[in-house]
């Protein structure tokens, strides 16, 4: 039975991308749409999961930071996946990069954070938080975000919010090196920004004096690499197999929301759910364990990944294929990422959480999608 939650969905993944592929018809003439993207959804993310599983087994052989990287690339390679595929089929979304970025963002302020903080706050009335972490990752965010999504606006170059080539070319090299200095810091030089700030995260958690005797620290064992082949093949082989179904989803979900009215920028929000949600779950099983740090390692942490490494991946990819893409936010859009960027600031730098907090920032990811439906 565990084998079979553990490489079950990678079967049905594989069946369902030898159906589209080899003998279904062309995308453009399948029937009941919505009803195939909703099966395909539940695939992938039963798919999604089993990389995130596959991720942490090779981080607890491997040890940290590789596992997080491995499964921040894995996200990547899925989200880019999804763009491509937006932007190639048909006559192409120019928007899809731009509103699948937004989405996250709102997401990982929103609903990851924003509803880890109130889950925590019911369970253990207030947490501390590592203003150090927390304010490095925001100080990361802020910026990329604005130069990406609100700069093109404002830039004289081109016409309308976009970037011309030399600029998409510029933001993405420096998103990419300044990712690479934080997880230097990250990883090396600032670790314990990172931590809990007390044992369990709570305030009522007992305070670590320097009478006591410090943790013996364990010795760590070589790695074996004939077990790291296994978990190694099984994530290659999901990403794979989960990329060429996520291709014709992607494609399904823009007809299907086409046909039945819905506006396109519900097309990056569905992807950015599907793509966040073994996250979006650890985010909330972390909080209610009294580890609120960890939950704002995960939330920032999918949105530095998308800032840093996806965005520029996508920028380097339309330069070199000369394709035409929107980045520059609506007049709303900002003010409303704007306003969720300040308000997690304000709450992330009094160094403890509570619901108040958490629960405007989950309104805020809420009025971000009613306001795709009533711009």
């Amino acid at each position: 039975m565990r084998n079979l939650k553990i490489y079950g969905p990678f079967f049905v993944a594989l069946i369902a991308a030898c159906y589209l592929y080899l003998i279904a018809p062309s995308i453009e003439l399948i029937d009941y749409r919505i009803g195939i993207a909703a099966i395909l959804f539940v695939i992938i993310l039963f798919g999604i999961f089993r990389v995130a599983y596959f991720a942490d087994h090779l981080a607890e052989m491997l040890g940290e930071p590789y596992g997080t990287l491995l499964l921040t690339i894995s996200a990547t390679l899925i989200e880019v996946a999804v763009m491509i595929t937006a932007l190639t089929h048909g006559d192409g979304n120019p928007t899809f990069v731009r509103d699948t970025i937004t989405a996250t963002l709102f997401i990982v302020l929103g609903g990851m954070m924003g509803l880890s903080m109130i889950i925590g706050s019911t369970f253990y009335l207030d947490q501390n938080i590592n203003t150090n972490g927390a304010n490095m990752y925001l100080g990361l965010l802020i910026p990329l975000a604005l130069l990406t999504l609100v700069l093109p606006n404002f830039t004289t170059s081109t016409i309308g919010p976009t970037l011309a080539l030399s600029q998409e070319v510029f933001i993405g090299i420096i998103a990419l090196a300044l990712y690479a200095v934080f997880i230097f810091a990250q990883t090396k030089r600032y670790r314990n920004y990172f931590d809990d700030p007390f044992p369990f995260g709570s305030s009522s958690a007992k305070l670590v004096t320097s009478l006591e005797a410090p943790e013996k620290v364990e010795e760590t064992s070589p790695i074996e690499w004939k077990k790291v082949f296994l978990p190694t093949f099984w994530l290659a082989a999901y990403l794979i197999v989960i990329i060429l179904v996520i291709e014709k989803l992607a494609i399904l979900i823009g007809l299907g929301y086409a046909q039945m009215g819905f506006p396109k920028t519900l097309n990056g929000t569905t992807v950015a759910i599907l793509v966040l949600a073994p996250e979006w779950l650890a985010c909330i099983y972390a909080a209610k364990a009294n580890h609120l740090q960890r939950s704002l390692n995960i939330a920032l942490g999918s949105g530095l990944a998308t800032l840093s490494l996806s965005v520029p991946v996508m920028l380097f990819w339309v330069a070199y294929h000369h394709y035409h893409i929107v980045l520059g936010l609506e007049s709303r859009e900002i003010v409303m990422l704007l306003t969720s960027l300040w308000v997690a600031h304000v709450s992330l730098s009094t160094g403890k959480s509570n619901i108040m907090q958490g629960a405007i920032l989950f309104i805020l990811f809420i009025s971000s999608i009613f306001l795709i439906f009533n711009p």
